[in-house]
């Protein structure tokens, strides 16, 4: 710790101020974890943060929403998850300052000494004993109603420590919920994500749900809760929605058991961002079902045509109220407007050119697509869906992963043996006749039927014969695939 403080201030700059080590920076030292940021409280924050920014050529981003709780964020500009937090002192002393803040083990500090070394520990909130006692407890009965994200940081905290929130913080959660439509949507996305991030989020989602806490961040469920499906399902909308989660969760915390050799492989397809917001695109895959509910008059079998398309618009509309960054949404509603492809893809009627320009379309994003569908097939356990179902589509979606890695990536990766410059040289005028040729040639390659760039030539002229196109007008013409779908 001492090599942090020092990386960062100094000890010359520790003796012009009293400096205290507060919040998570203490709490993490005593459970013995990592922290890679740091808090400080003191007085003058801003002219502190601003010297040492200048001092260790870091960025300074104010934080100044709060006007009685100004912070500094000090950003190492070559390692920006590393950073330092300098918030102004609240009340009279340190004590007073303390007593504000959320939970106990939130509210305890350590003074800085001139050498950079730590003082006694100062624990008005008797905060580590609830870290011995691996409780989450409010300060005062007024912490929820004085910023009512806690509501959200008691779970994440949870989630993050495996620490259980003491009853009556629970309950006052629950009564309290409402409080979040008045926090800001920024605020709101960092803690839902942080969740996400743990192995174990669904539970927690689980337990927001029963709190009453996910109707309030997404009112758009309500209509899910109750609406009853047809025999593939077991549970109403909701019920599967978080049985999906819950199993894409267990899926990515499993990935060797069912992805083998390749685990690393897809680990590093998903990165740090998509396989939390794959869960909580798990969660809400199927909003679009209630408004697209239907039955079969001859058989009163119930039907949710275009529940993707819906669900997606409706997707888009949460991530936009999110102020989810343009990524995160087009992930979202990426996944959820295809969700049902892979089980069309996975029909032995299916060819393996709907497959190869399906793996096109998506790229990288197959690999998610397909562990969402995956869970969502697993979660489906209606008298009209079989065991064997289940295990026959498992062991199409682990293949067509490998064969993804092994063989259609590269050849996606692989880049078209004739360009439109050929084209023309071949005859053709620039337009979209000859986009629509070179579409063709990129299939007929990804197929393997054209291997080389003499064969993609003479490819390109029987095509260009047949079809007429030397002089075709430019005018839209219908996209053909090179096998005639």
């Amino acid at each position: 710790m001492q090599g942090l403080l020092s990386g960062w201030i100094g000890t010359g700059s520790i003796r012009k101020k009293t400096l205290y080590l507060v919040g998570g920076t203490v709490r993490d030292l005593l459970l013995g974890r990592a922290s890679k940021d740091l808090d400080i409280v003191c007085r003058g924050a801003k002219v502190l943060a601003s010297a040492i920014a200048r001092d260790r050529n870091a960025a300074l981003v104010a934080m100044e929403k709060k006007p009685d709780e100004p912070c500094y964020r000090i950003v190492d500009r070559r390692h920006h998850d590393e950073y330092l937090d300098i918030t102004e002192m609240r009340g009279c002393d340190i004590h007073e300052d303390l007593i504000q803040r959320d939970f106990t083990i939130n509210a305890m500090a350590l003074e800085l000494k001139d050498d950079g070394t730590t003082g006694d520990l100062i624990d008005p909130c008797n905060g580590q004993r609830d870290l011995v006692q691996k409780t989450i407890r409010r300060v005062n009965d007024q912490s929820l109603v004085s910023d009512p994200l806690r509501i959200l940081r008691a779970l994440r905290l949870s989630s993050a420590l495996g620490f259980t929130i003491e009853g009556s913080a629970l309950k006052e959660m629950q009564v309290r919920a409402g409080l979040l439509r008045d926090v800001s949507p920024e605020r709101i996305l960092t803690e839902l994500l942080f969740i996400l991030k743990g192995p174990r989020s669904s539970l927690y989602f689980r337990e927001m749900d029963l709190l009453g806490i996910l109707e309030i961040i997404f009112p758009e469920i309500v209509p899910m809760k109750g609406c009853k499906q047809n025999g593939y399902h077991h549970k109403d909308v909701w019920g599967h929605s978080l049985l999906v989660m819950a199993h894409t969760e267990h899926i990515l915390n499993q990935l060797a058991g069912y992805f083998g050799d390749l685990s690393d492989t897809v680990a590093e397809t998903l990165g740090e961002e998509k396989g939390p917001l794959l869960k909580l695109t798990a969660l809400l895959h199927d909003l679009g079902k209630p408004l697209t509910r239907g039955t079969k008059p001859e058989t009163g079998r119930i039907t949710f045509y275009g529940h993707d398309r819906e669900g997606s618009l409706i997707a888009d509309s949460i991530a936009e109220r999110l102020k989810m960054s343009n990524q995160q949404r087009a992930f979202i509603t990426r996944m959820i407007a295809g969700h049902l492809r892979p089980l069309s893809l996975a029909s032995p009627k299916a060819s393996t050119g709907a497959r190869m320009r399906w793996f096109r379309k998506m790229r990288d994003d197959s690999i998610p697509a397909i562990i969402l569908s995956m869970a969502d097939v697993m979660s489906s356990r209606g008298p009209a869906s079989g065991e064997q179902c289940r295990t026959d589509f498992i062991s199409w979606a682990t293949e067509s992963v490998r064969s993804y890695f092994v063989s259609v990536r590269p050849k996606i990766e692989t880049p078209l043996l004739i360009n439109g410059d050929d084209l023309i040289s071949l005859g053709m005028q620039p337009g979209i006749a000859l986009g629509n040729l070179l579409y063709r040639l990129r299939f007929a390659q990804d197929m393997g039927k054209i291997t080389n760039r003499e064969e993609a030539l003479e490819a390109a002229r029987q095509m260009i014969r047949r079809d007429d196109l030397s002089n075709a007008p430019q005018s839209p013409l219908t996209l053909r695939g090179a096998d005639g779908e």
